[in-house]
């Protein structure tokens, strides 16, 4: 296979092993589309990949591999680590975090977060008019992923039914 065909599938793996957990979906995705998915090809030190082929994303080694990084893309990653630690453990410095990412970035982290917050998704709420009366209403997305300019590093996926069978959590 050829690194691009790797990639590829190895994004796709990632996906498939977050699914089922909110956090770790927006973690992957953040990963996938920040900075033209080079963070997320097969040969990054937090890119697991079992001798099965299932891939998942290292937290642990993500979020000690961030020193030689630019500004910009420490902070997107100290994100993605933070999303995708599912201890609860991590703490990271928000404001430090958020400061000085370009907008492309910042807008990604957003979807990122409206994703792991569970409103990636059209819903309804119930809410009251004048009189008191409940209604169930409509409410938008929060904040969408957005359509990047250069068509994302590893869009679109592969079709759900092409995918393997779903990876355990290591």
């Amino acid at each position: 296979m050829t690194a691009t065909v790797t990639d590829h599938v190895v994004a796709d793996r990632l996906r498939t092993w977050a699914t089922g957990s909110l956090p770790l979906v927006a973690a992957v995705e953040l990963l996938i589309r920040a900075f033209d998915g080079r963070f997320a090809r097969h040969d990054q030190p937090w890119i697991r990949i079992e001798a099965n082929g299932y891939a998942w994303l290292d937290d642990h080694a993500l979020a000690g591999g961030l020193g030689l990084l630019s500004g910009g893309e420490r902070r997107v990653l100290t994100i993605v680590a933070a999303l995708a630690d599912t201890s609860g453990n991590r703490r990271i410095d928000l404001a430090d975090a958020i400061t000085g990412i370009d907008r492309t970035h910042l807008d990604l982290v957003l979807a990122a977060l409206a994703h792991a917050a569970g409103a990636h998704e059209p819903g309804l709420r119930v809410g009251h008019d004048a009189a008191g009366t409940a209604h169930l209403l409509q409410h938008g997305l929060v904040h969408p992923w957005p359509d990047l300019p250069y068509g994302g590093a590893f869009l679109p996926t592969v079709p759900n039914d092409a995918r393997s069978a779903t990876p355990q959590r290591p």
